[in-house]
Parts: C-alpha cells; sequence; structure tokens
C-alpha cells in the first residue's frame, strides 16, 4: 500500500507540470545552462563555435545527467524520492533507448574533431568515466559520494569550457573565470543537495551537503573566492569585467536562494538555481 506521502506525490504529478519544470525531469536543464556558459564563454574568448560544437556539447551534458540518473534509479529497490529519479525508473526502457542514440550521434560528431581536441577529449572521457565509477560502483560510492556535488559540479565547468579552452589562446583571465564558473557550478550542486537532504537518506545516496552544517557560510565563501578570482582576471584585462560580474551575480543569488528557497516548491526552487546559472549570457547583451 502507498504511503499518504507517495499518494500526494502520484496526485501532484498526474495533475501536470509547466513545461519549464519538464526541463529539469528530462535532464535539459542542465544541456541549456552548459550550452549559456559555453556561449558567454566563447563569446568573450574571441572563439567561433558551430552548430555541431553546440549539438556535441548538449548531447554530452544531457548523457552524462541522464545516465546518472538511470543508473541511480537502476540501484534502487524502492520508488525513487525524487521526481527526476522516478521518472527515469518508470521510463527505464525508453530513456536507455534515447541514450543510446545519443551517444552514438555524440560519437559520430566528436569522430568529426582534430586531432588535438580529440586529446582534450579523451582525457576528459576518462575524467567523466572516473566519476562515474566512483559514484556507482558498490565499493567505492560511500566514500566518492562525499564530493559529489564538487566533482560534479568541476566536471560540468570543464565540459562547457572544452571548445573555448581547446580553441582559445590561454590567458590568466580565461583560467580565473574558468574556475569562478566551476564555484558557480559546485554552489548549484550543494544548494540543490541541500535541499534534498530528506531524500537523499531516503535513497541512501552521500552527498558532500549531509556533512555540512550552517550551507550559507560555504556559499559566502564560494562567493569570496569568486570575488577574488574575478578581481584577478579584470587585473589582468578589463575585457573579463562583464562576464566577471556576471559570474558575481549567479553566486549571489545562489548564496540568497539557498536562505530563502527552502520554502518554495521543491521543483520549482531547483530550476531557479539553473536558470541562475544563466547569467552569463548578460554577457551577450
Amino acid at each position: 500500500m502507498k504511503s499518504s506521502g507517495a499518494i500526494s506525490v502520484s496526485i501532484a504529478e498526474k495533475a501536470g507540470r509547466p513545461w519549464w519544470l519538464w526541463l529539469h525531469v528530462l535532464s535539459l536543464d542542465a544541456v541549456v545552462v552548459a550550452l549559456a556558459g559555453q556561449e558567454a564563454f566563447a563569446h568573450v574568448a574571441g572563439v567561433s563555435l558551430g552548430a555541431a560544437d553546440r549539438l556535441l556539447l548538449g548531447l554530452c551534458a544531457w548523457l552524462a545527467y541522464c545516465g546518472d540518473r538511470l543508473l541511480d534509479g537502476r540501484r534502487l529497490k524502492t520508488e525513487a524520492a525524487m521526481a527526476r529519479h522516478r521518472f527515469a525508473q518508470r521510463h527505464f526502457k525508453l530513456l536507455r533507448l534515447f541514450w543510446f542514440l545519443a551517444f552514438l550521434a555524440a560519437a559520430l560528431l566528436a569522430w568529426r574533431l582534430p586531432l588535438s581536441e580529440w586529446r582534450f577529449g579523451l582525457v576528459l572521457l576518462a575524467i567523466v568515466s572516473a566519476y562515474f565509477f566512483l559514484q556507482h560502483h558498490r565499493t567505492t560510492r560511500k566514500r566518492a559520494g562525499r564530493w559529489k556535488e564538487l566533482m560534479v559540479g568541476a566536471g560540468f565547468a570543464g565540459g562547457t569550457l572544452f571548445f573555448v579552452v581547446a580553441r582559445a589562446e590561454l590567458s590568466l583571465g580565461l583560467i580565473c573565470l574558468g574556475m569562478a564558473w566551476a564555484v558557480a557550478c559546485m554552489q548549484n550542486c550543494l544548494v540543490i543537495a541541500g535541499w534534498d537532504r530528506d531524500e537523499d537518506v531516503a535513497m541512501d545516496q552521500p552527498s558532500l551537503a549531509r556533512e555540512l552544517s550552517g550551507l550559507h557560510y560555504w556559499m559566502l565563501i564560494g562567493l569570496l573566492v569568486q570575488l577574488a578570482l574575478v578581481g584577478l582576471a579584470v587585473w589582468s584585462d578589463w575585457a573579463w569585467l562583464k562576464l566577471g560580474v556576471a559570474l558575481l551575480l549567479s553566486g549571489a543569488s545562489l548564496g540568497e536562494l539557498e536562505r530563502r528557497g527552502m520554502h518554495w516548491p521543491t521543483e520549482q526552487r531547483r530550476v531557479w538555481a539553473d536558470a541562475i546559472l544563466l547569467f552569463p549570457l548578460l554577457t551577450l547583451v
């Protein structure tokens, strides 16, 4: 028999979601954020991107997030506590089919990359593969899971900047703002994991947010680190100012959302946490 909590969740899901909440459930919010970050950094760094570059990044972001949820849903013996994992459980076979089709499309696109980018890509693939092994193998997931938010944030930021770093002339500004972007992505993961503590306990999912007390203090520390990195980038070249300010807006807004968002509807606050990472698009205005 279903518990009253499970019944209320089922009724809410049958009532339907706004389209923008489906972006989160289908792992498409990660794709939007990845493309936004890539576009902003490419614009400031003067890197030319083609449609195939954007499509490849979008596919890789979706493959990583959807794959993570499919493996989590497969591991659970009961119905998942979070909507995005429940969807992966209920539609496992269909999502698995789409995952393999997306993987094939990504492989075909990657095959056309120049050799220099292939080398970078193989390094990134090795890092992502190590993440999946550490997070999902039964002998390592408990220990590695405590660092999941930092690993996801850093890996996500690195993936979004793949083409920019591979094609741009490396500079102090690019390195510093790339690190500031990684901090913002980590903050995003920590905020969401902080809200999901009870669900993670129910799913036996370790996380750094479960280990930390006073998460808002850590968000402040992250913002101060971003401020130092942005200051160093702007000191090296004023051309990085606009993107630096946008990244600081993301960091500050995530801290405020962590402080106030606990009282918001569950799925909506997760979408807002991802939407805040779209601030770098202001550099295109």
